[in-house]
């Protein structure tokens, strides 16, 4: 806390960093009341989708007046904070900060639909901004490191060929044209961060507020506002910064401990994607701690198949509310609820076995592939890895089958 104490002292226009990583908590507030109505998700009605370590967190859930309170909580929370950087009482700013950052992480813990970029992002720059020093160099190396990595996660075949963006407004042609210029924007125009005149920054600021203001109509509001709201931090930290150039700012920075845990953590965070046989755009393997880019839009029928004594099978959809697009056919999902059902069979001795099944295929596919099939399920006890392959899960490749 003392260095940047310090630097807000000597730089007071790094308070406003401060005021955007609150205002963003505002946004998540009327985010969960809106277009991902957490009173929902969390309802006691509502099956939970627990996070791999808090299998347990159906007993976790707030009821619907204390989740109220919560809710209450988190915006006077994230009010004060705004106050108090407005008002320059940096301690009692940064404290809150801290308190916002635990009171959002607690909720999301309490059902794995609750997570997504929007957050994730945020949450690293907050992260940024209160541990490492040089605050003027640190923040736009954050946005540097986020959208190259976000550049490198599109080096795939659905994003090249445009499968991944499911866009109307404009002809297939320019889709195609556009996510070339995005990977044009995030691996090359990005260096443009550290341009020593101000017409190249401003002109790599601009291209970043178009394409997310574009892609208001793919992710619905909540992305394009947070990024946009968060975007306000370059314009900030750009009249602080000196004229230092790329390789300069990574060595200032690096020079920083902290920085450095930061940014060897979310490498780390990447990387299981890469490591663990088939495509995680299909098993969902290795990212859930990770970013996740657009990918080709997955299309499945989940079910599971009840068996009685009498030889009847009753096939029952598993169709759980709140799901992501990008999370839409994560196996976690239909993993945690054939768990519930099997707590709501296990009492009935009619039934003998309850399989799993989960077939999957990209959405300009036609055949369907086994992601998952699983007989007698309730007596096998599976766990789930996040970093490591799932033996239950099958280690597609669907991408390669639909060049062929």
């Amino acid at each position: 806390m003392k260095s940047l104490l310090k630097e807000l002292h000597a730089q007071s226009s790094l308070g406003l960093i401060g005021v955007i990583l609150s205002v963003e908590h505002v946004f998540t507030f009327i985010f969960w009341l809106t277009e991902r109505p957490i009173h929902l998700i969390l309802s006691s009605s509502t099956p939970a989708v627990c996070w791999p370590l808090l299998s347990f967190c159906e007993s976790l859930k707030p009821s619907s007046a204390l989740l109220t309170f919560m809710m209450g909580l988190y915006l006077a929370l994230a009010i004060g904070a705004i106050l108090s950087w407005v008002l320059k009482r940096y301690k009692t700013g940064i404290f809150l900060l801290w308190v916002l950052l635990l009171f959002k992480t607690t909720l999301i813990l309490f059902d794995y639909r609750l997570t997504g970029n929007y957050h994730y992002i945020p949450t690293l720059l907050t992260f940024a901004f209160l541990l490492v020093p040089g605050r003027a160099r640190a923040m736009p190396m954050t946005f540097f490191v986020l959208y190259f990595t976000a550049g490198i996660l599109k080096l795939n075949s659905q994003w090249l060929s445009g499968a991944a963006i499911n866009d109307r407004l404009i002809p297939a042609f320019f889709t195609r044209m556009g996510v070339w210029y995005v990977l044009l924007l995030e691996l090359v125009f990005i260096f443009l961060l550290f341009a020593r005149k101000d017409r190249w920054f401003y002109f790599l600021f601009a291209q970043l507020v178009i394409f997310h203001l574009y892609s208001w109509h793919l992710t619905r509001f909540f992305y394009p506002c947070v990024m946009l709201l968060l975007l306000g931090i370059l314009l900030v930290t750009r009249p602080l910064q000196k004229s230092e150039g790329l390789i300069f700012s990574w060595y200032q920075c690096l020079r920083q401990r902290s920085a450095v845990v930061l940014l060897v953590l979310f490498v780390a965070l990447q990387l299981p994607q890469y490591y663990i046989p088939g495509e995680a755009a299909i098993t969902g393997e290795g990212r859930m701690y990770a970013l996740i880019m657009y990918d080709g839009r997955t299309q499945c029928q989940p079910h599971v198949s009840i068996w009685k004594k009498n030889q009847d099978k009753e096939d029952m959809p598993l169709v759980p509310p709140w799901l992501l697009t990008r999370t839409a056919c994560d196996p976690l999902i239909f993993m945690r609820l054939t768990e519930k059902v099997c707590s709501w069979v296990e009492k009935d001795p009619n039934i003998l076995q309850v399989d799993l099944n989960v077939p999957i295929r990209y959405q300009q596919q036609e055949e369907w592939k086994s992601l998952v099939s699983i007989t007698d399920f309730c007596r096998k006890h599976l766990t789930y890895s996040s970093f490591f392959p799932n033996s239950w899960i099958n280690k597609l490749e669907l991408s390669s089958d639909s060049e062929q």
